[in-house]
């Protein structure tokens, strides 16, 4: 008898648990962190799935039986899960250093498996309801506080966008774009279902409002994706139905549409409420330029991942590798830009960057093909899936939300065209628990793993290892403010107090992502303390886990010269420019290098180089004016030192060398 009231207690905790990764993930921020949005969501993931994996196997040890169940669909996750990990050992085997980056992004997959799972073997069919019922509440309360802010009421403050471009306690405008565009389907399913009146106006009236948060968010992906995914549904619904779901629905359908070009009109043209600096119209027209800067920089993302997974075509360069390899075959792609199209070479250059914006091309830089079949065979599998079942099902709501499940992933996909939700914390949890409330319509399989009596100690140590684990969780999320408050203490001078920030941030379990700065910030605040070996420590450790982070390159050249160990800087710069040709201040430096040793040839190549990338560099073109006064060609000298004062008249040094020259009777 007590062991039975001992496992209620245990299932009524598990149940909450899982409720709380639902309703409080989307939610949580913590404005001191350096990503107020990201972490804190990961940190309350990561701990509240802990404490519900040691509640489920306390709850199997009360029982006396060890056993999991699966379903059909659970085969294609396994996969997906397979494959990061075999990537994930690639990424140590390429570089053993990399190791954290490496586990920080698998770690999070490894995790949405294990919610997966944990959510299949607690609950049932019956429990879609209140599962909904989590999700929904969440993103109403995110809806709302997006409203708020949308209308000037705003603590967060965070990052500013651009005027009108809300994100709620999402962190990015893209972010809460793509969270609705995946939620709108299950809304609309629910939306045209036997469900109470009062539960119908609260889902359609936040539907509304996600509507106007899509619309201001201007993220281009999400709106593919929200009216991708609405034709979709109205396609679905009326096969599904036929006609009579267009005689049923006539006025939704209607009301739904003509909203949506309300919006459209409201918002593409200067008014009182539409607060957005850019108009829709603008924003459509500047996506689809190869001239904008944004379209190019995308461009140079996706070839550079193309360039990355025909290099490492069977396994890629590890999950969450990209960023790590990057800026190396950036210059692959930047070198045949410059050839076959100058112009749009223009607008980039080398630089470390976390994402690919396609979630599909940085899958493939990352798993390799091996990883991407996988990846399209998860999705064209919950398709064809939650299709079949949603034609087999009797219950009219089970079937909407099955059909809404399928709308969620079309809403998914478009948007993975464009952005990288899958690398997205919220929103793939949300989408691992729409593949459970899936899973849950279909036949579940048990696997019996023991039926030998567990030992009593099981429950104490499980619950012992899932508080030291949420403990580490807790300091990784201590380590990233530590970044913020590090950088402050940094631009007010107190270097100390800084370097003791990021020292003691290094030590407490940090990601992989964090791990870099930390390292970068930290022998940037031993440099500016004059502690130069330690600098080049620390710089040198971020190297060995990221070869091409071009600012440790750049920082490590820098610590190098001011010693006077030119020819160690001129090592460093050359691997700065071996990644980006275009990094002017490397290029100004090495030049200076040559210039002090009278190599004024080579010093004037250099300015020259630098000139041609960034033609308003005036210490480039003082520097250049300087060798060419050296090297006795005094019009020239005088030529590079007026057109200084054309970009800063106030430029002291140049004024008074043509003060001098023009007394030593060498310029007119």
């Amino acid at each position: 008898m007590a062991s039975e009231k001992l496992k209620g207690y245990i299932d009524k905790l598990l149940h909450l648990s899982l409720y709380m990764i639902l309703f409080i993930v989307p939610l949580s921020f913590w404005l001191p962190a350096n990503e107020s949005f990201e972490t804190p969501k990961t940190v309350n993931f990561y701990v509240l799935l802990a404490f519900a994996l040691a509640l489920f196997l306390s709850r199997q040890a009360v029982s006396g039986r060890f056993f999991i169940k699966r379903t059909s669909f659970s085969i294609p996750l396994a996969g997906i899960t397979a494959v990061a990990f075999l990537s994930f050992l690639k990424g140590i085997f390429l570089n053993q250093n990399a190791f954290p980056m490496h586990w920080q992004f698998f770690k999070f997959i490894l995790a949405n498996a294990l919610m997966y799972f944990l959510m299949i073997n607690v609950f049932s069919k019956k429990d879609i309801p209140k599962l909904l019922f989590f999700i929904l509440g969440s993103h109403f309360l995110v809806t709302t506080y997006g409203l708020l802010q949308y209308l000037g009421v705003d603590f967060i403050k965070w990052v500013s966008f651009g005027e009108g471009r809300v994100y709620s306690t999402m962190g990015n405008p893209d972010y809460m774009a793509t969270q609705f565009s995946v939620l709108i389907p299950v809304m609309i399913a629910l939306i045209i279902s036997p469900i109470k009146r009062i539960t119908k106006f609260l889902v359609t009236l936040y539907l509304c409002f996600m509507f106007i948060l899509i619309i201001v968010s201007h993220g281009r992906g999400a709106w593919l994706g929200f009216l991708g995914s609405l034709i979709y549904m109205f396609i679905i619904l009326g096969a599904s139905y036929g006609k009579v779901f267009f005689a049923r629905n006539r006025i939704f359908a209607i009301g739904i549409a003509l909203f949506v070009v309300f919006l459209a009109v409201i918002f593409s043209f200067p008014n009182p409420i539409n607060k957005n600096s850019q108009t829709i119209v603008d924003r459509l027209k500047s996506g689809f330029s190869l001239t904008n800067n944004s379209v190019a920089v995308r461009l140079f993302y996706w070839e550079s991942a193309l360039q990355m997974a025909m290099k490492n075509p069977l396994l890629g360069a590890g999950i969450g590798g990209f960023s790590l390899n990057t800026s190396f075959f950036q210059r692959k792609v930047l070198d045949r830009w410059e050839k076959v199209s100058p112009s749009m070479a223009a607008q980039v250059e080398p630089h470390v960057e976390l994402y690919t914006h396609n979630d599909y091309l940085q899958t493939l830089a990352e798993t390799g093909f091996t990883g991407l079949g996988i990846y399209l065979w998860l999705f064209i599998s919950i398709l064809a899936m939650s299709l079949k079942n949603a034609a087999a099902e009797n219950n009219p709501v089970l079937k909407n939300i099955l059909l809404g499940i399928s709308g969620a992933i079309v809403a998914f996909l478009i948007n993975s065209l464009l952005n990288f939700p899958w690398r997205v914390a919220p929103t793939l949890i949300l989408l691992w628990t729409l593949f459970a409330v899936f899973s849950l319509s279909e036949t579940k399989i048990t696997v019996e793993i023991s039926s030998d009596k567990p030992k009593s100690w099981v429950p104490t140590l499980v619950f012992v290892l899932a508080a030291i684990f949420s403990a580490l969780q807790v300091d990784f999320l201590l380590a990233n403010t530590c970044i913020r408050a590090g950088q402050a203490a940094f631009m007010n001078k107190n270097y100390e107090a800084s370097r003791e920030i990021f020292e003691r941030a290094l030590k407490s379990n940090p990601r992989g992502t964090d791990i870099i700065e930390l390292l970068l910030y930290s022998g940037n605040a031993y440099n500016a303390m004059g502690n130069n070996d330690k600098s080049v420590k620390y710089y040198d450790r971020g190297l060995l886990m990221f070869p091409n982070f071009i600012e440790s390159h750049y920082n490590v050249a820098n610590v190098y010269m001011n010693n006077n160990r030119t020819d160690k800087a001129v090592e460093e710069y050359n691997k700065v420019l071996d990644l980006n040709p275009k990094f002017t201040s490397a290029i100004n430096n090495l030049a200076n290098i040559y210039f002090n040793r009278g190599d004024f040839e080579k010093a004037e190549e250099m300015y020259l180089r630098a000139l041609k990338i960034k033609p308003e560099s005036t210490e480039a073109r003082y520097n250049l004016g300087a060798a060419y006064f050296r090297m006795k060609k005094y019009k020239e000298a005088y030529d590079e030192l007026t057109t200084v004062l054309k970009y800063d008249p106030n430029y002291t040094l140049a004024l008074d060398w043509i003060k001098k020259m023009k007394a030593a009777g060498l310029a007119k």
